[in-house]
């Protein structure tokens, strides 16, 4: 089996020293896609004889490939490996209120399938529970993936998520931890947390958060969160409920949220103030990603609810900013197709409300990732909790 090294033991012997280095260089290379012999060994501080072997065994298995050669200033120019894409696979969920997406995602962070449903209640404690107990093994036999490839299961949930314990504590709450019933149904580590925090996860490893310490990940969908890094780590806080932006009071509008509690900022900036918004001007109930198609479209003007919305949301981020001082502020979730008309309002309510020095040094980008910031922080998850030393 060729994912045998991630196995640990309590013993300390020449096998787990091996296993140890191996699990080290496929961390590198998740992080650094290609690297050489040379560069191997000098990250993991090995003897060249000894990482010449170790990626050796690698080759032999098929878990790394050759992918070119190193300029050099003189002599034999060093040939770098990578991961060989189809020897291993992480599954990527996305649990929010009304809707389900899942990706399957190789090594090289390529989706080589994508599945995504409107029609799922997460409310719906037992349907929900039952439908994501059979999805998973449905369509990894469809697509002919043995279940030893899969390094595991990466899940974002909406509402508060221990991502310690593996409790989901808002919806899908049972007697025991979540991850528990779902490994032992399907065989292989699962991993959950917030769905904002894998989002910064995602934009941490791979996006616009990439080697900066302090950062505001803004996930603006149907709610609206964020997510902190700080000293360049995610902060999740005592509990891991941190970043429940959007129920900080903001207006006393008698507005009641989906918290229970009225007056919530997710009751004007969100995707659920847009609906509301668009039924009263339409009569029409739709779901807010179909708005934004419209709007995208010219069949509804939302140009001005968005503008709102956006300098709303940059007054109320103003207060952060002069707490925390981020050196960036990234936008990210559903809102992305329209996030940068948006930005210019939020960066209206930003300078109008927060200290002005503050202001000038956090930069508001939008994401990159678009949607897949998510996805790409389940697998980021899954790759750090499995390949731990």
């Amino acid at each position: 089996m060729a994912w045998r090294f991630l196995e640990k033991t309590a013993e300390y012997g020449t096998q787990s020293k091996q296993n140890t280095q191996k699990r080290k260089i496929i961390r590198l290379l998740f992080h650094h896609e290609e690297l050489s012999i040379p560069e191997l060994c000098q990250f993991l501080e090995l003897s060249v004889p000894t990482g010449t072997k170790l990626v050796e065994d690698f080759e032999q298995q098929s878990m790394l490939v050759k992918s070119g050669k190193r300029e050099s200033s003189g002599g034999r120019r060093p040939v770098t490996y990578t991961l060989n894409p189809n020897m291993g696979y992480v599954i990527g969920i996305e649990l929010l209120l009304r809707s389900f997406k899942l990706n399957i995602v190789n090594l090289q962070r390529e989706v080589v399938y994508e599945y995504e449903s409107d029609a799922f209640d997460i409310a719906d404690k037992d349907a929900a529970f039952r439908f994501l107990l059979n999805i998973v093994p449905e369509i990894v036999e469809s697509r002919n993936i043995p279940q030893e490839k899969i390094l595991g299961v990466g899940i974002g949930i909406t509402g508060r998520v221990n991502h310690k314990k593996g409790i989901s504590h808002s919806y899908l709450h049972f007697e025991h931890p979540l991850t528990e019933y779902l490994q032992a149904e399907w065989g292989v580590p699962v991993f959950i947390d917030n769905d904002t925090h894998l989002l910064a996860w995602g934009e941490n490893s791979f996006g616009a958060a990439q080697n900066k310490e302090n950062v505001i990940c803004v996930n603006l969908n149907r709610g609206l969160a964020v997510s902190l890094i700080s000293n360049g780590k995610l902060h999740s806080g005592h509990s891991g409920f941190a970043g429940e932006f959007g129920h900080i009071f903001a207006a006393d509008n008698n507005r009641l949220c989906v918290c229970g509690k009225k007056g919530c900022l997710e009751t004007i900036v969100s995707g659920l103030a847009l609906e509301m918004a668009y039924t009263a001007q339409t009569g029409q109930v739709l779901p807010y990603k179909k708005i934004l198609t419209l709007a995208g479209k010219g069949q509804f003007n939302s140009a001005e609810i968005l503008s709102t919305m956006g300098e709303q949301l940059g007054r109320s981020l103003a207060v952060l900013i002069d707490l925390l001082n981020p050196e960036l502020v990234v936008l990210g979730g559903g809102f992305i197709p329209v996030m940068e008309s948006m930005r210019y309002a939020i960066i209206r309510g930003i300078s109008m409300h927060s200290l002005p020095q503050l202001a000038s040094d956090c930069e508001i980008k939008v994401s990159t990732l678009g949607d897949n910031a998510g996805m790409l922080g389940a697998f980021a998850m899954v790759f750090e909790q499995v390949l731990a030393p």
